[in-house]
């Protein structure tokens, strides 16, 4: 057998061959629209143009039709429910460990319109970041957000502790923001403690309700708490007789109380309501746990 040399075909003859190509086709091109000039019929588009020169069809998008919208969904929630989760994890737990700022928990927020996960499940299509709008609560069984939401709007007692163990100190602390102090408030049901005690049940997050601040001895919140006016407390009867005290006594009698209008020689002269008798004295005896006052 005779050895050929076979030709090469070099990229640049490649690209001749391609070019030549596309001529033959634009060629024919021109040739259709003049022969269909001729008779008179219509050629669309896509039959003029070569195909490898046609755009390549591209695939529908998946974003809703009112995609720009999403920027605007947390405008349009009226509300949140927050619960207390684990950081890592977002598992729910007792809100106990976020109202006392403990480092292995933090603040999730869920829609109204979300389901809210027990304590012990996964919290899911929420956020970290703190809402603005109204914050509500949920129980520890978690349900759908319209019907669990709680609103806690009760005054607090608000006083100022290190916020490292909640030991309460002066307010001046927190007035001047000095670091490591902090506000914590207290249910106006609640205890308050005294000052160098430690604050228990109460919360780092600011209230909806009013605040009052606490005297340094502590107690009840509702009597601790300066200019604070329970709604609930029994009012008392302006016009109530006052309570009959002996204020003087004679050999250990006594012969005139707060109530005598008139005395002679410091005795009462006002026994029989005349006011008028020189002879007759009054002396008050203490029975069935009230004075009663005897003339004589």
């Amino acid at each position: 057998m005779l050895d050929v040399d076979r030709p090469t075909i070099s990229p640049r003859h490649g690209e001749d061959d391609l070019t030549t190509s596309r001529l033959v086709r634009t060629a024919t091109a021109i040739v259709a629209v003049a022969a269909c000039a001729a008779s008179g019929c219509s050629l669309t588009r896509n039959e003029l143009v070569p195909a490898d020169s046609q755009p390549i069809p591209q695939r529908a998008s998946d974003e809703p039709d009112d995609a720009d919208d999403a920027d605007d969904v947390d405008d349009k929630v009226e509300g949140f429910i927050e619960v207390c989760v684990t950081r890592k994890t977002r598992t729910r737990v007792n809100y106990r460990g976020c109202d006392d700022a403990r480092p292995a928990v933090t603040w999730y927020y869920l829609p109204l319109s979300a389901k809210v996960p027990a304590v012990g499940s996964t919290a899911k299509r929420g956020t970290f970041k703190r809402p603005k709008a109204d914050l509500y609560r949920a129980p520890a069984k978690g349900g759908l957000g319209t019907k669990v939401m709680i609103a806690d709007v009760e005054d607090r007692v608000e006083i100022c502790v290190l916020r490292s163990s909640r030991i309460r100190f002066s307010e001046i602390r927190c007035d001047d923001g000095e670091k490591g102090y902090g506000w914590y408030y207290i249910r106006i049901d609640g205890h308050v403690p005294p000052v160098g005690k430690k604050a228990e049940d109460g919360s780092f997050r600011k209230p909806y309700g009013d605040t009052y601040r606490a005297r340094r001895k502590g107690g009840d919140a509702a009597k601790a708490a300066i200019d604070y006016e329970d709604p609930d407390a029994v009012e008392t009867d302006d016009g109530e007789e006052e309570e009959e005290n002996c204020t003087y006594t004679i050999n250990g009698q006594c012969v005139a109380t707060n109530k005598c209008t008139a005395m002679i020689n410091n005795v009462c002269a006002d026994g029989d309501g005349s006011g008028s008798s020189t002879t007759e004295s009054c002396h008050s005896v203490y029975m069935h746990k009230r004075w009663i006052r005897r003339c004589s």
